[in-house]
């Protein structure tokens, strides 16, 4: 179903622009997807009927996508599709196969946006989706973490106060005991937390320089 015909979208998000805001298009298929990447949204979320052509003009236009990967494969996603289709249709390998296909897609910027909600998917385990798209859509562990980072600021326009670690940004951080590049999975065990500048967590045990 498309909410809205390509006109009054176009108009939406021309409208959003001209206030120099962005705009992002929660669509998963169809014609409401590609109306969305035609009329420029600035993210695209979810899309789960991504093909290759519309990825591509997403990278042309200078797109974001947002895939929110591990809320459209909880369990619970499977049961409802036997359950309403008698097994005959199931979202989670279309879903698996659209944010593959785009992480592949040269010069594609992927974001991570949780879609936490308090289904299957609580707030305060994020970090799922970053591994899930290393582990279920074949990212690299660092460009995973790029995608939680760098390019979410960088979209969201404030890749001068956050997304890196830079002199003059603000000093938030997480850390943790393993390296990530190496097991992804570390991001799920956060042992230190820095906000602002002030440790607002720390589970590690630091030695410091000297010590025996």
């Amino acid at each position: 179903m498309t909410t809205y015909p390509l006109a009054v979208l176009q108009a939406l998000i021309d409208e959003t622009h001209r206030l120099g805001k962005k705009a992002g298009c929660h669509v998963f298929g169809g014609e409401g997807l590609q109306n969305t990447i035609t009329a420029g949204c600035d993210t695209v979320e979810h899309a789960f009927g991504l093909n290759q052509a519309q990825a591509d003009m997403i990278v042309a236009k200078k797109l974001a996508y947002d895939p929110t990967l591990q809320r459209y494969i909880e369990p619970y996603m499977d049961d409802n599709d036997n359950k309403n289709t008698g097994g005959k249709y199931r979202m989670i390998p279309i879903f698996e196969k659209a944010v593959t296909m785009a992480a592949a897609t040269k010069g594609m910027k992927i974001m991570v946006g949780s879609g936490a909600d308090g289904s299957t998917f609580p707030h305060g385990t994020q970090a799922l989706e970053i591994v899930k798209l290393v582990t279920q859509a074949h990212m690299t562990p660092a460009s995973a973490i790029q995608a939680a980072t760098v390019n979410n600021a960088e979209v969201f326009g404030v890749l001068d106060q956050v997304g890196s670690l830079e002199k003059g940004k603000f000093a938030d951080l997480i850390a943790v005991s393993g390296d990530p590049l190496a097991d992804i999975t570390e991001l799920q065990r956060v042992k230190f937390v820095m906000k602002g500048g002030k440790i607002i967590r720390n589970d590690l045990t630091l030695r410091t320089v000297g010590s025996r």
